[in-house]
């Protein structure tokens, strides 16, 4: 590999590894960490032929050839995983977001069978936390991101689908149809099978004009997630302040989904036996609709 990308990648983590994806500055360790996976990365892939003189040259195929090599060498799943998961926020650096899928797309069925069971509700509820309020309080920071929380907690929509959500584009009647700013640019549906999810639907439309989303339209999409996570901070809805993220709220409905299909609390709120097939059942609705591809996510949501 030629001299050249080793310029180009200083250039671009001078630019962006000081932020982390709430708008907060990243630790020392994080960039240091980011920055040996990326030389690292890079400088295998010209050990393997693939030689490039600007790292905005990466493309998915790179990807695939690193995590195979990672693999074949006998790196933890765990390992391959989080070098995966620095590629995929470079991939973003450089305006490629949504190249690089799930790790599990690049290993083995085997390893990325892996999962990590949650012991623990993260919903806001599990928190004693009364989600309406808690989002009124928001409403009088700034209604526009009360709304995008209203859509995560109804529809299990993560924090970027909520903000890029075209509404008028998204409501197909009886489904709404989930297709910017998902995770690996998986597209999915989600039911609107409430007469709220439709009050919810038609009152989003309201801050949007026919083909935009939910978002201010002056900001661009940088600025929009940091005026969201500042929200969030002002609101005290962050780890450090009250326990919870907004992303609790994804937790919350798959969670309330599950009770809702076979009757019984989930076992992460220490719901009693259900019968294995409903079981399996609702854990695939529910991956489904939260957007992922395998059953056995579901464990990070409602436990096993």
């Amino acid at each position: 590999m030629s001299k050249g990308w080793k310029s180009s990648l200083a250039t671009i983590l001078k630019e962006s590894n000081g932020i982390k994806e709430g708008g907060t500055v990243a630790s020392a360790a994080t960039q240091d960490k980011r920055a040996d996976i990326l030389y690292q990365g890079f400088t295998q892939l010209g050990e393997l032929g693939y030689k490039m003189d600007n790292v905005e040259s990466f493309r998915g195929k790179h990807m695939e050839v690193l995590a195979s090599s990672w693999e074949k060498s006998g790196l933890a799943t765990s390992t391959i995983q989080d070098r995966i998961s620095t590629f995929r926020t470079f991939a973003e650096w450089i305006g490629k977001e949504g190249m690089i899928m799930s790790s599990d797309k690049y290993v083995s069925e085997g390893a990325a069978s892996r999962t990590s069971i949650n012991t623990q509700d993260k919903s806001w509820e599990a928190k004693n936390l009364d989600v309406a309020q808690k989002i009124a309080e928001v409403k009088a920071i700034d209604p526009r991101v009360a709304l995008q929380l209203e859509l995560q907690h109804a529809f299990g929509l993560r924090v970027r689908e909520s903000l890029e959500l075209r509404p008028h584009l998204a409501d197909k009647v009886t489904y709404l149809a989930v297709n910017v700013g998902t995770k690996g640019g998986r597209d999915r549906t989600v039911p609107i099978d409430t007469q709220a999810k439709r009050e919810l639907l038609d009152r989003a439309k309201t801050f949007a004009e026919k083909n935009s989303s939910t978002s201010d339209q002056t900001k661009t999409l940088a600025q929009v997630k940091g005026h969201y996570y500042n929200v969030m901070r002002q609101a005290g809805i962050t780890k450090k302040q009250a326990g919870i993220t907004s992303h609790g709220l994804r937790h919350g409905e798959a969670n309330d989904k599950y009770k809702a299909i076979t009757g019984v609390d989930s076992p992460v709120r220490g719901g009693g036996k259900v019968d294995k097939e409903l079981d399996n059942h609702a854990r695939l609705v529910i991956a489904e609709e939260l957007g992922h591809s395998r059953e056995n996510i579901t464990t990070h949501y409602l436990g096993r």
